[in-house]
């Protein structure tokens, strides 16, 4: 069989404006999106798809074409040694072995010529044992100048130097270059993950991707225990991305393609984030040692019963029955030209629900507004924040309040449905988000919720505040309401039944969550009670008010960017709940900052929730 590849070099993304803060020091890198699967034409796919992650990184993956498996391998250099995890399927075809070997030679050949270094030697390890993670293992285990370590726990314990598997940690020195292996049986006896220091990419196998996690009845306890390791592991490392082995999710949460597909046109990225380990660890615990098929937005647990059928076709969840949407992306920010900046963009998650953002041309917060339509009622989170002055203060308030009602009108034109009245509430009482109230209270048909604990309680029908939930009904569409002080003393979360977007405000969005520190203990119990939640809800989207992250991991802008030209997208996932509740589990009751890769809490006496002064507007001259 003739071997194709395909290579994508893409530019790394710089590290940063001067206003950005570094919060881990990590080797950059860009991921593929989209990869190529396996169709819908066959003759245009190459065997080989080679992406550089960076100068050193690669991330290989096989057609779906040769196999429906499409494993993804990795390779990454050292000053002394390259190390390659897996070696490929064989063809579902015939069985055979499309060259990996040569693929691999060649990428490292042109490696030592870019770099103008001397070739380097070759280790070759497994994520695990399976066949189709091994299958070109024979064009390797006998070539010079490869070190292969066989996919058993012995061979990898004795490689890596790992003192008792599978508790201890080994480690493989490429040459200013330490890889860790961590032992994580339960998918396979030999699974491991890999952690690359340099990058701090955390290499899963199959036992972590956003796909079908397969595991015997009879390990279920020990794949637990290797989710527990992991979490212990990441909470003292830096973790960029958690790279698996395969793709099986569609973009849609909760859907995976049906076991033997092919071609998946829409098909989930490749990387999860460091959050799906704690989400991974939850899923073990919520099973309890029993073969309980847990369907998460991005994953699956699936336990293979001994001597039960198995399914002609396996897939593990088809949506969950939830409505769905397209998450907007093109945010624009605040320039660089203000004057190609329009005061709102509102965007369609899909016809009646809809996100606006505010611009930060006008005030650096450029807050996001939601907007969702039932048959009787529509309900607004927040009116927005007014003019930032060069003082510091507040100035002018843009109109919101006609964009809503103009909004409104079209929904109803659009749907050929009566006009609907509106209901306004808040995710918490800050003024970035409360700017137009008053243009909203003084409008007919609105039942205006005034952003006070006391205030929502009676409107949406909460017992007890903070402990109990409310609901508002829009009429064919409940949104439960979820009091979470702490960031603000009237927090809440949204939670939309139909599309299973959770709206957070500003107690989890990709940035700063700034935490006063008598606000500590309330903000921790919140966010238990969030993760409380979310364990027994299908959770689509978690969608906060800001943005402030970069696209790289742990960096992110600084309040008061107005210019975020490489931001993260609004969106975060239900994973990132579990990973908000471990962080502050780890505080211990102590206030302190504590940086993910997709927020950092921040305790405001650190000053980084000012605004600089320099990044203030200027007066203008008289």
């Amino acid at each position: 069989m003739k071997t194709q590849v395909l290579t994508a070099g893409l530019v790394l993304a710089a590290c940063g404006l001067a206003a950005n803060h570094t919060r881990a020091v990590l080797q950059p890198g860009t991921l593929a999106e989209p990869w190529m699967t396996g169709g819908p034409n066959c003759l245009t796919i190459p065997d080989w798809q080679v992406h550089e992650y960076n100068e050193d990184f690669y991330i290989l993956r096989e057609s779906g074409c040769i196999n429906a498996e499409k494993p993804f391998l990795y390779l990454m250099f050292g000053e002394n040694k390259a190390l390659l995890e897996d070696t490929g399927v064989a063809s579902a075809a015939d069985k055979s072995v499309i060259p990996t070997a040569p693929v691999i030679m060649d990428l490292m050949a042109k490696w030592a010529a870019r770099k103008k270094h001397a070739p380097v030697s070759l280790i070759v390890i497994h994520s695990h044992s399976h066949g189709d993670h091994t299958a070109a293992d024979g064009q390797f285990n006998q070539t010079p100048g490869v070190q292969f370590v066989a996919a058993t726990p012995a061979e990898i314990q004795k490689a890596a130097g790992i003192a008792t598997w599978p508790t201890g940690l080994g480690q493989i020195d490429l040459g200013n270059r330490i890889v860790d292996v961590i032992p994580i049986p339960g998918h396979d006896v030999a699974s491991i993950a890999l952690y690359d220091r340099v990058t701090g990419n955390l290499m899963t196998g199959d036992s972590l991707y956003p796909g079908r996690l397969y595991v015997p009845e009879a390990q279920i306890p020990t794949y637990a225990a290797s989710a527990q390791r992991m979490v212990d592991f990441v909470r003292l490392h830096p973790v960029a991305h958690v790279l698996g082995t395969h793709i099986e999710e569609g973009s849609q949460p909760y859907f995976d393609y049906p076991q033997g597909t092919t071609y998946q046109p829409k098909e989930h990225v490749l990387e999860l984030s460091r959050a799906h380990v704690f989400e991974l660890a939850e899923a073990f615990r919520k099973m309890g040692g029993k073969p309980i098929r847990m369907v998460y937005p991005d994953f699956a647990v699936v336990p293979r019963v001994a001597n039960a059928p198995r399914p002609a076709i396996m897939q593990a969840g088809d949506g969950m029955g939830l409505q769905p949407g397209e998450l907007p992306t093109g945010w624009k920010t605040g320039g660089p030209n203000c004057v190609t900046i329009p005061s709102w963009q509102v965007k369609e998650y899909n016809e009646d629900f809809y996100i606006l953002r505010e611009s930060g041309c006008i005030n650096p917060e450029k807050p996001f507004l939601f907007l969702m339509f039932g048959d009787k009622k529509a309900l607004l989170e927040d009116t927005g924040v007014a003019t930032l002055m060069p003082d510091g203060s507040r100035g002018a308030v843009i109109p919101t309040a006609p964009v809503i009602m103009d909004l409104m009108a079209k929904w109803a034109a659009r749907k050929k449905h009566a006009p609907v009245s509106l209901v306004v509430i808040h995710s918490h009482s800050h003024s970035d988000h409360t700017a137009g109230d008053e243009q909203l209270k003084a409008l007919p048909n609105v039942e205006f919720i005034d952003s006070k604990p006391e205030a929502i309680q009676k409107a949406v029908g909460i017992s007890k505040w903070p402990t109990d939930t409310g609901h508002i009904d829009l009429g064919g569409r409940i949104v439960d309401v979820i009091p979470i002080p702490g960031h603000d003393v009237a927090s809440i979360a949204l939670y939309d039944r139909l599309t299973g977007n959770l709206l957070t405000g500003d107690s989890l969005y990709p940035g700063l969550l700034s935490i006063n520190s008598k606000d500590l203990a309330a903000y921790a119990v919140s966010a238990q009670r969030l993760a409380d939640f979310v364990g027994e809800h299908p959770v689509a989207h978690v969608l906060g008010t800001h943005v402030e992250q970069n696209k790289l991991p742990y960096v992110d802008y600084g309040r008061g960017t107005i210019y975020q030209a490489d931001e993260a997208p609004l969106e975060l996932t239900r994973a990132h709940i579990f990973e908000l509740n471990d962080a502050f589990i780890s505080l211990h009751g102590e206030y302190k900052s504590v940086a993910t890769p997709d927020f950092t809490l921040v305790t405001r006496e650190s000053g980084e929730t000012a605004y600089p002064p320099e990044l203030r507007p200027k007066p203008k001259a008289n």
